[in-house]
């Protein structure tokens, strides 16, 4: 602590010696006048003072650049510092020193040498000037002013060192003063030391206490910021303990239901959430807890809250890798659909082999858990939506539907924003909360019915749910938050995959499921449909038996559909009677017979198409497919007296063009096939589709419309036992089309034993039952004349005969081929 000031003029005015041991000291700068204690510890400061003590008792006080080195020479001190008179010398019990010090005046040290153990230097005075005396003057009273402001500002000083400091009346001396009790750093208070003027000097001080002043109000406000906050959360706790006891008498004495904020933090804890997720819950626990609870914000976010804590964020459940199991249960549940239950099992042998790779570390253990995207399509019944079941079932995993069905709100996939009463997550999040688990199957059941309104596009919000590059960062409106849905396996369902936008079918792996053919709709029928409704309907084992033929009429006689509901229907109906007669006493048991079941279901309420009882002129057999299955229809064409094509039957625009390109055909190749022109000139031309109620569309009877037209016009019979299919051009060429499948197999049930088909199409042949390929012929044709070669009586030589030669009864001049040489093509 300073004393004994003086005059630094008076002191300066001592001889000084030209050279002098040098103490260096670490952190710290003494200025003239000062009466200082300084401890010596270091062998080159010990050995510096017992120098000085033998010589004048003179030594330099100088501060090291640096105060981590332990040795300094010469270049690690400064150049100014201050010559002192040891006043006295004391050895502590531990071997250090305790010097105390006068300081005369600033010196600069020209020279720095070794002196065997310490430091000496060549010095002389370092000459300091005042300056302008106005300038100085102002600086004198600014800088008395400064110090008392922020002494009062609560910067803390020993009141004795204040109180010397203002009786002072020297302006050099109050600014040293300042500068070596306040808590400068070292560099600038060297700074003070080395001012070569007295102004350049207090404006140093001033500058370093405006900063100083600076520091202390950003403490102050800190300080206060502090306490609020701390006085706050004091009142808060006060308060919340007053609740909890006034919630306690409220209760009779028993303890409430205790604070919902604490409670929702413990479910929060054992969430495992992500650091922004946990920020974003964080802050609306803080909000509930600063909340009355019976305000209607607090609901709001308790619901929020309760949202947060249901939903599986790092909850799964473990996959059941077992391909030969997986195989059992599907086969189990479900009769056909190879391809899907192939499908299914590559699944689970690809994610098989990803998880043998992870736990090898060959590959990222989040690959793993990513699932495909797959949507069914298909007619009504097939077994869409059972099959996802089936698939979670063989998965180990949990089972969620969501029925998109008319759905044409954004908001029913995304949420509602929170900002809305009645705000909710959308049907992705319920549908996650539902499953419990992380990786569920997920049924997006009738995708294709998907609406759109001017409340957006809910197809839209689904191709960030349904894209595995951005659905691990799905955020729905109501959360607020991303949640990950990589791990879900998306399956959806469509009966019209046309109706499907392209930028979310472009995200899917499209599965087709083709109708059922009879076979397998009796088997269906044996193994699934009448147990069930012999439970439904309350009947046992040996109470009803309904034999094969009986079903097989059922199904061909009192159902047209490509799957089995209005089969199961049926089966529910007969099963309904007979328990009605068993429960009156009627009977015990019953036999339902294909001849009985007229009694139980009334007459049949289709008719099945046959083929022709016999080869008749203009008349041709052709196929047709539907949504429930395929069929063949016959196209009829009469020709009389008059002009122009009339089309009849309820023809589409497109069925309507294959008519107008077969009579082209049939005008262009008319001298080959012996067709007089002025009978194309002068005839009136109709062709007729029965079964005129039922719209008919696409363009695949060209074929059929071309075989019926030229047999009409060269009165060759066309041939009642084939059945043909495809689409044709102007120059006669036969185009691939589509369904042959289903064409087929109606063909087969109406008793026709030979297909014409499109070249292009004999791949086809193998989705085809082998039993069926075998009982059938198939012709694959590229042209308009192989199709009349193989349709008409005769074939192609008894359509290009020459005039007045007689019509000669031939089936065909070409090879058929059967269906195992289509399906190995």
């Amino acid at each position: 602590m300073p004393a004994d000031q003086g005059k630094e003029s008076i002191q300066s005015q001592t001889p000084l010696p030209a050279n002098v041991p040098v103490c260096p000291v670490r952190g710290s700068v003494i200025y003239p006048t000062m009466v200082q204690h300084i401890d010596a510890g270091r062998a080159l400061s010990i050995a510096a003072i017992d120098a000085a003590m033998a010589e004048n008792k003179v030594i330099m006080i100088v501060s090291q650049r640096d105060k981590d080195i332990d040795e300094p020479e010469g270049e690690d001190l400064y150049d100014v510092g201050s010559a002192c008179s040891i006043l006295r010398v004391r050895k502590n019990p531990d071997g250090t020193l305790q010097m105390l010090v006068s300081a005369l005046s600033r010196v600069k040290a020209t020279r720095y040498t070794n002196a065997g153990g310490f430091i000496r230097a060549d010095i002389q005075p370092f000459v300091v000037t005042d300056g302008d005396a106005r300038e100085l003057e102002a600086l004198s009273r600014e800088l008395e002013g400064k110090f008392e402001s922020l002494i009062q500002g609560g910067k803390f000083m020993a009141p004795e060192t204040v109180q010397q400091i203002q009786n002072m009346e020297d302006a050099g001396q109050i600014a040293d003063n300042i500068a070596f009790n306040m808590d400068f750093k070292l560099e600038d208070k060297q700074a003070v030391l080395e001012a070569p003027t007295l102004t350049e000097r207090l404006r140093k001080v001033l500058t370093l206490l405006d900063a100083e002043a600076e520091v202390q109000s950003i403490q102050q406000r800190i300080r206060q910021q502090v306490k609020e906050e701390i006085d706050r959360n004091q009142r808060e706790y006060y308060l919340r303990e007053q609740m909890k006891v006034i919630q306690k008498e409220l209760h009779g004495g028993e303890e409430g239901e205790g604070d919902e904020a604490d409670e929702f933090r413990q479910k929060v804890e054992k969430l495992g959430l992500s650091p922004d997720v946990r920020k974003e819950v964080d802050r609306e626990i803080n909000r509930l807890a600063r909340m009355h609870p019976d305000a209607a914000e607090a609901a709001v976010i308790r619901t929020y809250l309760t949202w947060i804590t249901e939903l599986p964020w790092n909850t799964r459940s473990e996959d059941r890798l077992d391909i030969a199991e997986a195989s059992k249960i599907l086969d189990e549940d479900h009769y056909g659909l190879e391809k899907v239950k192939d499908r299914v099992l590559e699944f689970l042998a690809v994610r098989r082999l990803r998880k043998e790779r992870a736990e090898r570390g060959e590959i990222d253990a989040a690959e793993v858990n990513k699932g495909p995207i797959l949507v069914f399509t298909g007619p009504p019944g097939v077994g869409k939506t059972s099959i996802a079941q089936s698939i979670a079932k063989s998965l180990g995993r949990k089972y969620v539907r969501i029925a998109l069905g008319g759905a044409r709100d954004e908001s029913d996939i995304r949420g509602h924003r929170r900002t809305y009463i009645g705000a909710m997550p959308g049907r992705i999040i319920q549908g996650m909360r539902t499953a419990g688990t992380k990786n569920p199957v997920m049924l997006l059941d009738e995708v294709d019915k998907l609406g759109s309104s001017y409340q957006g596009d809910p197809s839209a919000a689904l191709l960030e749910v349904l894209d595995p590059a951005q659905n691990q960062h799905f955020t729905d409106h109501y959360l607020g938050v991303a949640f990950d849905l990589s791990e879900v396996m998306f399956i959806a369902t469509a009966n019209y995959p046309e109706q499907i936008p392209p930028a979310l079918m472009d995200r899917m792996e499209v599965i087709d499921f083709s109708s059922y053919i009879e076979q397998e709709k009796l088997e269906i029928a044996k193994r699934y449909l009448l147990p069930r409704q012999l439970v439904q309907n309350g009947l046992k084992q040996n109470q009803i038996a309904i034999t094969d033929a009986a079903l097989e009429k059922l199904i061909s006689h009192y159902t047209r559909e490509a799957g089995v509901r209005n089969l199961e229907r049926e089966i529910g109906t007969v099963a309904r009677k007979v328990a009605r007669r068993i429960a009156s006493g009627e009977l015990k048991r019953a036999k339902v017979t294909d001849k009985e079941l007229d009694r139980y279901l009334g007459n049949p309420r289709y008719m099945p198409e046959h083929e022709a009882r016999e080869d008749m002129v203009g008349v041709s057999t052709g196929m047709f497919y539907t949504p429930v299955g395929g069929d063949i229809l016959f196209v009829e064409t009469s020709v009389m007296p008059g002009k122009g094509l009339v089309l009849t039957g309820q023809l589409g625009d497109v069925m309507k063009e294959s008519a107008r390109a077969a009579l082209t055909y049939a005008k262009k190749n008319a001298d080959r096939f012996h067709i007089p022109r002025e009978r194309l000139d002068d005839s009136e031309i109709h062709i007729h589709v029965p079964a005129g109620a039922i719209p008919k569309e696409g363009p695949s009877a060209g074929t059929t419309m071309s075989v019926s037209l030229i047999s009409a016009f060269t009165a060759i019979p066309a041939r009642r036992d084939v059945a043909m299919t495809g689409e044709i051009t102007l120059t006669g060429r036969v185009l691939p089309i589509g369904g042959l499948k289903e064409k087929v197999l109606g063909a087969r049930r109406a008793g026709i034993k030979h297909i014409i088909l499109p070249k292009a199409n004999e791949g086809d042949l193998r989705d085809i039952p082998a039993h069926l390929r075998t009982s059938m012929e198939f012709h694959p044709c590229e042209t308009i004349d192989e199709v009349l070669d193989v349709a008409l009586v005769g074939g192609l030589a008894a359509l290009e005969r020459r005039e007045g030669e007689p019509p000669k009864r031939k089936t065909s001049n070409r090879r058929s081929k059967n269906a195992d040489a289509g399906a190995s093509a």
